[in-house]
């Protein structure tokens, strides 16, 4: 060997820099500086409804932040829980400059269960169930040991979601205008490289409870987006690979992962939503799709009863894009129809 002492002083000046990243410890796990380790946290209930949330943290070799990733807040929302499953894979801890603290399925029971937006052990929505009880029903509990547990170690937050079993969406990443969290929120928004997104104000009132996991997060001061992406319960490879991107490219931004993003073009901002809510129970009819223009007073479909009996027009109230609608026959008085980003006037 040419040069032993040289090399033993390179040795000498890395140490110290590894030495720095400290074991990640979440939950009574251990996880060591450029490794990763999955495992499920119970979460019991006296009441006998005990849940399972399945981790994977990837802890890398370099400090920085962490961000954490969840899906599966409803069970039925298959593109961002086979995203979280596949992600790993195109992570190296070795590479990598933080933390990822991935929740892959927050709502195990109504994924097994294929249940639409409830969890099926106290038919409660864990996203209006923020920010928990710790002494609730279980999705209470699963609120609140994310609202609280996890948060507690996130610098970063990214809230995935889809169109659930009904919803036919137009992909779109959204985030909060609230206190300091608000510009590093919107440009992470910016960065998933969706062509709309959607800021929403938060105005609690006394009292009121932040009802969403991403409102959550805000509220907490923690920069946080929503990714809404998928529709209609379906997952395909294509659905896998849109998502996937989205979220390496906030990594990037983040400065957790080396390298760029190419660029996108500018997104559409919308500011303002409205929505139709159905005054009937019966069956919908629309040709419409998510993504479409359209112009108030426009006729998108109409509702019927059970005997094909005429029950109302779906009349748009705004000039708009169409975010999601409801896409399958069956509605129920007072579920949303349609939701629209409205457009600003001339």
């Amino acid at each position: 060997m040419k040069y032993p002492g040289l090399i033993f002083i390179c040795l000498l000046a890395i140490q110290p820099a590894l030495a720095q990243v400290k074991d990640f410890v979440f939950s009574g796990h251990t996880v060591k500086p450029g490794t990763r380790t999955s495992f499920e946290v119970k979460l019991p209930n006296p009441d006998g409804d005990s849940a399972l949330l399945p981790f994977t943290v990837i802890h890398g070799r370099k400090a920085g932040p962490v961000l954490g990733l969840i899906a599966g807040i409803h069970g039925y929302e298959y593109p961002p829980i086979m995203t979280l499953q596949a992600l790993p894979a195109h992570i190296d801890p070795q590479e990598l400059t933080g933390t990822l603290l991935i929740l892959h399925i927050a709502n195990v029971a109504a994924f097994s269960g294929r249940s639409v937006y409830l969890n099926p052990a106290d038919k409660k929505n864990l996203n209006r169930s923020f920010p928990g009880n710790a002494g609730g029903s279980i999705t209470e509990r699963i609120a609140h040991f994310i609202a609280t547990t996890v948060f507690s170690r996130c610098n970063y937050i990214i809230d995935n979601h889809g169109g659930d079993a009904s919803e036919d969406l137009h992909g779109y990443a959204g985030y909060y205008r609230y206190g300091s969290q608000t510009a590093v929120s919107g440009e992470m928004a910016a960065a998933t490289g969706f062509d709309w997104i959607t800021p929403a104000d938060i105005k609690p009132g006394p009292g009121e409870h932040s009802m969403y996991c991403n409102r959550e997060a805000a509220m907490q001061n923690i920069p946080a987006i929503t990714i809404e992406y998928g529709k209609l319960g379906n997952v395909s490879q294509e659905d896998i690979c849109v998502y996937t991107t989205a979220l390496l490219r906030v990594i990037r931004y983040l400065h957790m992962l080396p390298g760029t993003s190419p660029p996108v073009n500018q997104p559409m901002y919308i500011n303002t939503r409205a929505s139709i809510k159905s005054n009937h129970t019966g069956i919908i009819h629309t040709t419409m799709k998510s993504g479409e223009l359209v112009r108030k007073g426009m006729k998108l479909g109409f509702i019927t009863g059970f005997t094909g009996q005429h029950l109302e027009d779906i009349i748009s109230p705004v000039d708009g894009v169409i975010i999601y609608l409801l896409a399958t026959p069956p509605v129920n008085k007072g579920e949303t129809l349609f939701s629209f980003g409205v457009l600003p006037g001339p």
